[in-house]
C-alpha cells in the first residue's frame, strides 16, 4: 500500500456547508446582536450588576468579535430595579474664593436648587430696593448723613476761619492734567497771590525777605494741618457709610434670614444647608451689591464681585434620567476624562466665580452608571490612566487646571467630588494578561475578564445565528438579498477564518466586509442577490489585490532564481513550508530546508542560529532534533555526527518549530544517504519522540505549494504532508478541493516521523527489537549502522 494509507481523502478534507441545511435552518429572522460569547456575555452581566468596588470590567478578545456591540447590549439591558442617582454641582467658598465647594444632591435636587436660589437672589434685591424706599430707613440715614455734613463743614469752616486770620485762604488750582487740587494762597490787601509773586515783590523792593520766609514757615504748617483734616474727615465719612452699613442690615437681617430659612427649607443635604448658612453671612456683608444704585464703602473692592457669586454650577442634572448613564469616551485625555477648568482673561473679582468655570469630564457625566473605553486608547494616555485608577481606589474625582495655549494654568482648585463610576475596558487578547501580571493596581480594580472567543462551535444553532446575522446585516445596509448559496459560501467564509472545520469565527466584522464587497461584485455582474458566485468573486478579488508578494515569490521559483525543485528526489533536502502573515493576508510559501552530515563531535549546528538570524522557538526546536536523533540512534554508542541544517536562501529572521520534522527528514536522508521526494512539502513540528505535533496556517501552507506547483506544472504525484492532528483544520480552497477530487494533488496526514519517512521514501521505516536494533534493509537500519560507522571512525580517527 505504501504512501496511500497516508494520503486523505475528499470525505476528510471537505467542509462545505449545504445548501439544504442553510434552507432548512434559514427562518429569516434578524438574529441577536451578540452571537457565540455566552461565557464572556455572563462576565459583562456579572460585572454591570456587582456595584462593589473593585468590580469594573475589562472586556478582551480579538477586534472584529462584537466587543463593542456585547457591551452596548448588556448596558442597553441593564435596567436595576433601584436606581440612585446623584447631582454634582458647584459652589462659590466664601472663604476660598479659587477652591469651589463640590456638592452632591439627590437626582433632580440640583436643578430645583438653582431654581429656588435665582428666586432667592431676586428676593433680595426687591427687599433691597423696599428698604432703599422706605420712610423710615430714609428718615435715619438722613438724620446720620445731615448730621455728619454738618459735623464735616463745621470743622471745615473753623479751619477757614483760622487761615483768614492769619492772611491765608483755601482755593482750588487746576493741575497740568486739567485735574483740581485744592490749595492755600496767602492774601495780600484782600487778594491771594502766588509764591512767585510773594518773591516778585521782594525783589521789586515792596515786601522784606524776612516776610517772605515767615509766610511760607506758615504755608507748610497749614498744609500739613488741613491733610490732617481731610484725613480725619475721611475716617469720619467711612464711619458715618459703616453706621449706614449697621443700620442697612439691622433692617434687612431679619428679612434676610426669613428668606433664607425658606431656602433651606426645600434642601435636605447638610452640606448644602451649611453653605446657605455661609450664603447669609456673605450677603449681609455685601448687601450693597444688591442695590441699583449707590456704591460699596469707599475702602472696599467689592465693588466689582458680580452676583454670579450666588450661584450654581451643575455638572449633572439627573432629574430626567430613568436608567444608569453609559459614557463612550473615544479620546481619553485627562481634560476629557477628568474635566477642565476654562481659561481666559481674568478680570479683578473673577475668582470669585472661579466654580463657574469648572466643566465636567466624561468619569462625572458617568457618575452613577458607566465609562467605556478603548484600553489601548487609554494607556497610552499615561497620565489620565493614573488618574482614573487613583479615581476608582478613591471614589473621588478631582478636576486639575491644565496648562493653556496663552499662559500658565487657572489658579482655581476645586474640591475633590465623590463618584460611584464602573469603568468597562474594551482591550486585545493579551492586554488583560499583561496589565494583571504587571499592575498591582489592575488586579485589585478590574476583577472581572470578559474573554471574546474568536471562534465558536459549528453546529446547526450556530449556522442558523450565522444566517440571521447575514440577513440582518443585507437588511440594515440594503444590500441585495443573498442566496441560500451565497450564504452558504459566507458561512463557509467563516470556516475558512476559524482555521477548523467544525468551528466558525466570530469575527463577524469581517463576514460583514465579505457580504458589503460580495454585493459589489454581484452589483457588477448584473445580479439580483448575493449568490455563491458573488462571494467567491469577492473573495478571488480580495486575494489577488493582496497577493502581489506571493506571486512575486512564486515566479522567482519558477524562474530558477529561488532553488527549489517540485518534482524529483534528492538527498539531504526537504520543501519545508511557512506562512507569510502581513496581517490583511496571509499566504503560504515553501522554503528548501537541507542538512549536510560527516563524522564528528560537533553535534546539530544550526546555521541559523549561529548566524543570528534564529529565535528562541526554533533554536529549542533544533536541540529537540538532536534530542530525538540519541534516544533513537544511538543507545548503546556515542553520537559521533556533525552536521548543520539550513534554510536555504533564507536571509530574514526565521522563528517558530513547524519546520521541525522537515528538518529530521533532511537529516535522516542525509545520514543514510537516501534521497526524499521533492514533489512532496512538509510541516509539522517534532518532539524527541518522534511523534509530529500540529503547527498552524496549515491551509495557507497548502494553498502556497499547491499555487506553485500549478505554476510550475502539475505532475500528478504533487502534495504536502501534514501533522494527523491537523487534519480537522483543513479549510481548502474550492481550487485545492477539485483538484484533490481530480487526483492532481494530495494531502498526507502523519503522527511519527516514521510514518513520514515511508511517504518521502518509500522504504518501511522498521521497528526496533528489545536490543534496540531495526530490522535489516529498513530505513531506520540504515541510519543506524551510517550512524554506527561514524562513532567508528571517529574512535579509530582520535586512537
Amino acid at each position: 500500500m505504501g504512501s496511500e494509507q497516508f494520503k486523505l481523502t475528499l470525505d476528510q478534507i471537505d467542509y462545505a456547508v449545504s445548501v439544504d441545511d442553510i434552507q432548512r435552518l434559514d427562518g429569516g429572522g434578524w438574529g441577536r446582536k451578540v452571537i457565540g460569547q455566552p461565557r464572556a456575555l455572563e462576565a459583562l452581566e456579572m460585572g454591570t450588576s456587582i456595584r462593589a468596588k473593585g468590580y469594573n470590567v475589562f472586556v478582551n478578545g480579538a477586534a472584529g468579535t462584537g466587543r463593542r456591540t456585547a457591551v452596548m447590549q448588556v448596558l442597553s439591558d441593564f435596567k436595576p430595579d433601584n436606581v440612585k442617582l446623584r447631582d454634582l454641582a458647584y459652589v462659590y467658598d466664601f472663604h476660598a474664593a479659587l477652591s469651589p465647594k463640590a456638592l452632591s444632591l439627590p437626582a433632580g435636587q440640583g436643578k430645583l436648587f438653582r431654581k429656588d436660589l435665582h428666586s432667592f437672589v431676586e428676593n433680595i434685591k426687591k427687599l433691597v430696593a423696599m428698604q432703599t424706599d422706605s420712610a423710615d430707613f430714609k428718615k435715619q440715614k438722613d438724620e446720620l448723613v445731615t448730621n455728619w455734613d454738618q459735623e464735616e463743614n463745621s470743622r471745615l469752616a473753623k479751619f477757614e476761619a483760622a487761615l483768614a486770620a492769619d492772611g491765608f485762604q483755601v482755593v482750588q488750582v487746576q493741575g497740568d492734567e486739567g485735574q483740581s487740587a485744592t490749595d492755600i494762597l496767602p492774601l495780600r490787601d484782600g487778594a491771594t497771590l502766588s509764591f512767585d509773586d510773594l518773591q516778585a515783590r521782594v525783589e521789586a523792593g515792596k515786601s522784606s525777605q524776612a516776610d517772605f520766609e515767615s509766610t511760607r514757615e506758615r504755608y507748610y504748617r497749614h498744609m500739613d494741618a488741613m491733610r490732617l483734616i481731610f484725613v480725619d474727615l475721611k475716617r469720619g465719612r467711612s464711619t458715618m457709610e459703616d453706621k449706614l452699613d449697621v443700620l442697612r442690615k439691622k433692617t434687612l437681617r431679619p428679612l434676610v434670614h426669613s428668606e433664607i430659612e425658606i431656602l433651606a427649607a426645600r434642601c435636605e443635604d447638610e452640606k448644602l444647608r451649611s453653605w446657605i448658612k455661609e450664603l447669609e453671612r456673605d450677603l449681609l456683608g455685601h448687601l450693597f451689591l444688591f442695590a441699583e444704585t449707590g456704591a460699596p464703602p469707599a475702602d472696599q473692592h467689592s465693588a466689582k464681585v458680580p452676583l454670579s457669586r450666588y450661584g450654581i454650577n451643575i455638572l449633572t442634572n439627573n432629574g430626567d434620567v430613568t436608567i444608569p448613564p453609559v459614557i463612550f469616551e473615544a479620546h481619553p485625555t485627562y481634560a476629557n476624562l477628568f474635566g477642565s477648568i476654562e481659561q481666559h482673561n481674568e478680570t479683578p473679582g473673577d475668582s470669585r466665580s472661579a466654580y463657574l468655570k469648572v466643566r465636567p469630564g466624561s468619569i462625572i457625566r458617568a457618575s452613577g452608571g458607566f465609562l467605556v473605553l478603548q484600553a489601548e486608547d487609554l494607556i497610552q494616555e499615561e497620565e489620565s490612566w493614573i488618574a482614573l485608577k487613583r479615581v476608582l481606589r478613591t471614589g473621588k474625582v478631582e478636576i486639575q487646571p491644565q496648562p493653556g495655549p496663552f499662559g500658565p494654568p487657572p489658579a482655581a482648585k476645586p474640591e475633590a467630588l465623590e463618584v460611584d463610576i464602573k469603568v468597562i475596558l474594551i482591550g486585545g487578547e493579551m492586554l488583560y494578561d499583561m496589565l494583571y501580571q504587571g499592575d498591582p493596581d489592575f488586579q485589585k480594580l478590574f476583577k472581572i475578564s470578559a474573554e471574546f472567543d474568536a471562534t465558536m462551535n459549528r453546529n446547526d444553532e450556530s449556522i442558523k445565528e450565522y444566517v440571521s446575522f447575514i440577513r440582518k446585516i443585507t437588511r440594515e445596509e440594503h444590500l441585495r438579498d443573498p442566496a441560500p448559496d451565497g450564504i452558504a459560501a459566507a458561512i463557509e467564509h467563516g470556516v475558512r477564518l476559524s482555521d477548523h472545520k467544525n468551528r466558525l469565527t466570530t469575527r463577524f466584522s469581517q463576514i460583514a466586509d465579505l457580504l458589503r464587497e460580495a454585493d459589489y461584485r454581484a452589483a457588477k455582474g448584473g445580479r439580483s442577490a448575493i449568490d455563491a458566485q458573488a462571494v467567491e468573486e469577492a473573495l478571488h478579488a480580495r486575494s489577488w489585490l493582496s497577493n502581489m508578494q506571493e506571486e512575486k515569490l512564486a515566479d522567482m521559483i519558477v524562474a530558477g532564481e529561488i532553488i527549489l525543485k517540485v518534482s524529483g528526489t534528492c538527498v539531504g533536502r526537504l520543501n519545508g513550508l511557512a506562512v507569510h502573515d502581513r496581517g490583511y493576508y496571509a499566504f503560504g510559501m515553501p522554503a528548501v530546508i537541507s542538512a549536510q552530515v560527516s563524522p564528528g563531535e560537533s553535534g546539530v549546528i544550526n546555521i541559523e542560529g549561529e548566524s543570528g538570524l534564529s529565535g528562541e522557538i526554533y533554536n529549542k526546536a533544533v536541540l529537540i532534533v538532536e534530542g530525538f536523533m540519541r534516544s533513537r540512534y544511538a543507545r548503546d554508542f556515542p553520537l559521533a555526527v556533525s552536521a548543520s541544517i539550513c534554510f536555504e536562501q533564507s536571509y530574514t529572521g526565521v522563528e517558530g518549530d513547524s519546520a521541525s520534522s522537515t528538518a529530521v527528514y533532511a537529516l535522516l536522508s542525509a545520514i543514510a544517504n537516501v534521497p526524499l521526494r521533492q514533489d512532496i512539502a512538509v510541516t509539522g513540528s517534532v518532539n524527541q519522540m518522534g511523534q509530529i505535533q500540529p503547527v498552524g496556517g496549515v491551509t495557507e501552507k497548502i494553498e502556497g505549494f499547491y499555487h506553485i506547483c500549478k505554476k510550475a506544472g502539475f505532475t500528478g504525484t504533487q502534495g504536502v504532508m501534514i501533522p494527523r492532528q491537523n487534519v480537522v483544520n483543513l479549510t481548502l480552497s474550492r481550487e485545492v478541493m477539485n483538484a484533490i477530487r481530480e487526483g492532481r494533488f494530495s494531502v498526507y496526514a502523519v503522527a511519527t516521523i516514521d510514518e513520514g519517512i515511508e511517504v518521502l521514501t518509500g522504504i518501511k521505516p522498521g521497528n526496533a527489537d528489545e536490543q534496540g536494533k531495526f530490522e535489516p534493509t529498513s530505513f531506520n537500519a540504515l541510519v543506524g549502522d551510517e550512524l554506527r560507522t561514524m562513532a567508528k571512525t571517529i574512535k579509530e580517527y582520535l586512537n
